[in-house]
């Protein structure tokens, strides 16, 4: 079905080496810059460079989605996006989120915990678990390739890769275009702790809606004053929480692109009637659908199952153009 396309986790690679090598600089300072390993999971043909290089899904819907793994301690430097929105989801273990122009907020994101960093902000992760790899997901939302390119990191950051891994690493950098001015040709939007807390799903305190066996948490819509972070006009994010039994009955959504990832268990993805294709969906698998598809989902496990919906759209498109099938 050329309408759909299937990343499984097992078969995404690892940026780093290849990306450090591409720009002539040794991986500790790529590391420094995207985090320990990054695993392109999504992307756009259209925005070139490395993001759009070797992801599991190339398909043009203004989201890149990326799996990042980092040890204790680890993460990449402080930065800004000013054109998109980033957004984060805890996958395993804990991460510290600083913001401001010195990384001088803090707050911590236990598992499936998501935060949506507002336009502007100075911000970055660092893996807060005591032992073993933390993984976290980070899904970027714009609308055209110079929203992407629209990323600067700190005047500290070029100075420490100059000072770390030799003068001139950071023009090296910079040659594929990326920057190191936040906050000196750009400002930085200041968001205090408590503004920032509205911009968090904490998954413990999310009240779900149930049906079939299914619970539903909506984490990111944009106007519904039940979802824990509203107000994008073009993202909404679900988390749904499959019984043993539990199943999401035949839909399609008619206007908007639906991505589904796979966060714990194993989930069967049904496309079309009985007689079309099957997907199994082991944890970190994805899939990306065109609008009109039909689909559903089961639980395929012995336990309960769980699996994130991110849908990408406009401000013209209206996000419950969901239809049963």
């Amino acid at each position: 079905m050329t309408d759909i396309q299937l990343a499984r986790f097992s078969n995404v690679h690892s940026q780093g080496e290849r990306l450090a090598a591409e720009m002539g600089v040794p991986l500790g300072a790529y590391q420094k810059m995207t985090a320990e390993e990054l695993f392109l999971v999504m992307s756009s043909p259209a925005l070139g460079g490395p993001f759009a290089t070797d992801p599991g899904i190339s398909v043009d819907q203004g989201l890149i989605a990326a799996i990042v793994k980092c040890s204790p301690g680890q993460g990449p430097y402080l930065h800004a996006h000013y054109k998109t929105l980033e957004s984060f989801i805890c996958l395993q273990g804990q991460f510290h989120i600083n913001w401001g122009d010195e990384g001088e907020h803090e707050a911590l994101l236990d598992t499936f915990d998501t935060i949506a960093v507002p336009r502007g902000v100075v911000r970055s992760f660092t893996s807060a678990s005591k032992e073993g790899d933390a993984y976290i997901l980070a899904f970027i939302r714009g609308d055209t390739p110079e929203d992407f390119a629209d990323v600067a990191m700190t005047t500290a950051a070029a100075e420490d890769l100059d000072t770390s891994f030799g003068s001139g690493t950071a023009e090296k950098i910079k040659e594929i275009g990326w920057r190191f001015d936040a906050g000196i040709e750009t400002p930085n939007v200041q968001v205090s702790p408590a503004e920032m807390e509205t911009h968090i799903a904490r998954f413990a305190d999310l009240e779900p809606t149930s049906r079939n066996g299914v619970e539903r948490f909506a984490v990111m819509h944009p106007d519904s004053p039940r979802a824990a972070i509203s107000g994008d006009p073009g993202e909404l994010a679900q988390i749904f929480r499959l019984s043993k039994d539990g199943a999401i009955s035949p839909y399609a959504r008619t206007r908007t692109k639906e991505t589904l990832m796979c966060l714990t268990g194993n989930v069967t993805l049904q496309l079309g009637d009985d007689a079309g294709e099957q997907h199994e969906l082991e944890p970190w698998d994805a899939v990306s659908m065109a609008p009109g598809v039909a689909r559903s989902c089961r639980n395929a496990g012995e336990t309960p199952a769980m699996l994130l919906s991110l849908v990408i759209g406009n401000e013209d498109e209206v996000f419950d153009d969901v239809s049963e099938v």
